[in-house]
């Protein structure tokens, strides 16, 4: 009997209290073997228990509703802070400097109490922008990770929020893919006010971008340049990393040496015209260029590395993962990194796998994002302005344990 009336009395939070009182009510009239006093005392107990309960349950929906719901108005805000509508969209909207400061403390304690959050789509319908970026951009290591990052924090700083998608290198030279297509698309549908793009090929046709152009979006490149696109760019100062290299390489006393690319890439040549250009103009020094992913490409690199007398003893990669395959055509060839060649990479990425820590070039991916974020940003808030801008971040070079003196 005692079981059943604490059971009732613990579940008063989820059923209703009457419920509960009249089930109470009829065990203890039945059950016949309990004192009349002790009936009386559980029965009061029961009837103030219960009262009590519902006392905190009305105390607990009078405070539920007098809680903010976030929906208040500007009207409501500006009627309590004793100001106009205008005075307070100004200062919720950052552009309130004509205002006092107490002013502006006032209005901005009110809201927050009232949890107000403005209603992003009248002011899109307002404005004509939605506050968002679209980014499409590779996954495929860090330093894609670390554009990302800088394109982010630039942009929320700014109260403008980011939609991530990811695209890949196509192997077909002028093909988009439909995946890259769609993500354009989507991103158009959207109604983003621009989009932040590192191509996945540099010679993609003119018409996967009309569409953006015809809609008056901006269109910011990133790392990569198109060769039939003219707009806004960001990326790395590719021609200056690789006099640098050359220069590095030269210091050591190399003097015959070897760069290894991808013609079918912009940053690849201007790597390669700043790192011949500056053998070129050093009297007894020459450098060669190889394809990395043409055919043979690995025996004749041996070979160059390996043949005596004048074999090259240093070679300036595209990027980290060509010079740790380099590295490693070399180990097998019989040859010590760095004591026998020379190796210099391009892009700071980890590589776990090396056998020696690779010279290499930082090329601060983190700011080029930045640079490319606030490029957008310019471009959403002046749209009428048809010169377009490039940013080029010098690139850090980075000595580690795979250079070293020419023998």
């Amino acid at each position: 009997m005692l079981v059943v009336v604490i059971t009732a009395i613990y579940t008063t939070s989820t059923i209703r209290f009457d419920i509960i009182f009249f089930t109470c009510s009829l065990y203890l009239m039945l059950d016949s073997k309990l004192p009349h006093d002790a009936v009386d005392r559980l029965t009061h107990y029961i009837n103030v228990y219960i009262l009590d309960a519902t006392h905190e349950r009305a105390k607990s929906r009078e405070s539920l509703m007098a809680e903010p719901k976030g929906n208040a108005t500007l009207k409501a805000i500006a009627e309590e802070a004793g100001v106009t509508i205008t005075t307070v969209s100004c200062i919720l909207n950052n552009k309130g400097g004509k205002y006092a400061a107490k002013t502006k403390a006032k209005v901005q304690a009110i809201a927050d109490r009232l949890k107000y959050r403005p209603n992003a789509l009248a002011t899109s319908v307002r404005t004509g922008k939605t506050g968002t970026a679209g980014v499409m951009i590779p996954n495929r290591h860090q330093f894609y990770s670390r554009v990302v990052s800088g394109i982010h924090d630039t942009l929320l700083n700014h109260d403008t929020l980011m939609l991530l998608c990811w695209n890949d290198d196509h192997p077909d030279g002028r093909t988009f893919g439909d995946k890259e297509r769609r993500i354009i698309h989507g991103l158009v549908d959207r109604r983003v006010d621009g989009i932040i793009l590192r191509p996945a090929h540099e010679d993609l046709d003119r018409s996967y971008f009309e569409e953006i152009w015809e809609r008056g979006i901006p269109l910011i490149l990133v790392d990569r340049e198109m060769s039939n696109v003219t707009t806004d760019f960001a990326g790395t100062n590719d021609e200056v990393g690789g006099a640098l290299a050359a220069e590095h390489l030269l210091f050591l006393g190399h003097r015959r040496m070897l760069y290894v690319g991808d013609s079918n890439i912009s940053t690849s040549n201007h790597r390669q015209d700043g790192f011949l250009r500056v053998l070129t103009g050093t009297r007894d020094a020459c450098g060669q260029a190889i394809e990395f992913y043409s055919w043979g490409a690995n025996e004749q690199i041996v070979e160059l590395i390996t043949q005596q007398p004048d074999r090259a003893t240093a070679v300036f990669c595209i990027n980290d993962f060509i010079a740790s395959q380099i590295m490693s055509l070399a180990r097998d060839a019989g040859l010590s990194v760095p004591e026998d060649v020379s190796v210099v990479g391009f892009g700071d990425q980890s590589l776990p796998d090396a056998a020696v820590g690779l010279t290499t070039f930082n090329q601060s991916p983190a700011q080029i994002g930045a640079a490319a974020a606030q490029m957008y940003l310019d471009r959403v808030n002046a749209p009428g302005h048809t010169d377009y801008r490039t940013i080029l971040i010098k690139p850090d070079l980075v000595v580690r344990g795979s250079t070293a003196l020419a023998k």
